[in-house]
């Protein structure tokens, strides 16, 4: 796993441990622009800010990947998360972000970047 502030919040809240791997790439756009090239199965974003993601978030819907807020709701820009994946895992996804501790408590209580 790569250690940033990224990936540490991630750690914390207990996604780390079920899952392969978590890398970022260097940006919100990047790591979106990677799902949708099929380079990575899926992006998460717990916290986030609208000017990091929207290109990101265009360049992946219209490739056909799913994005959806913490809860599973399409993206906009009032989101505070961004779950980016295939059409296929997304709702497992969605319900492995809700089973972990603090993931939902941690977007109520703080806005981290």
């Amino acid at each position: 796993m790569t250690d940033t502030p990224h990936t540490r919040d991630l750690s914390k809240h207990g996604l780390a441990a079920r899952v392969q791997r978590i890398r970022m790439f260097g940006s919100a756009a990047i790591d979106l622009a990677r799902v949708a090239d099929g380079k990575i199965d899926a992006n998460v974003m717990l916290t986030n800010n609208p000017w990091d993601t929207a290109a990101g978030v265009i360049i992946a819907r219209e490739a056909g990947a799913a994005v959806v807020d913490l809860d599973g709701s399409p993206h906009s820009m009032s989101a505070h998360a961004t779950i980016a994946a295939s059409p296929k895992l997304i709702a497992d996804l969605v319900e492995l972000i809700a089973e972990a501790p603090n993931a939902t408590r941690h977007n109520q209580l703080s806005d981290l970047t």
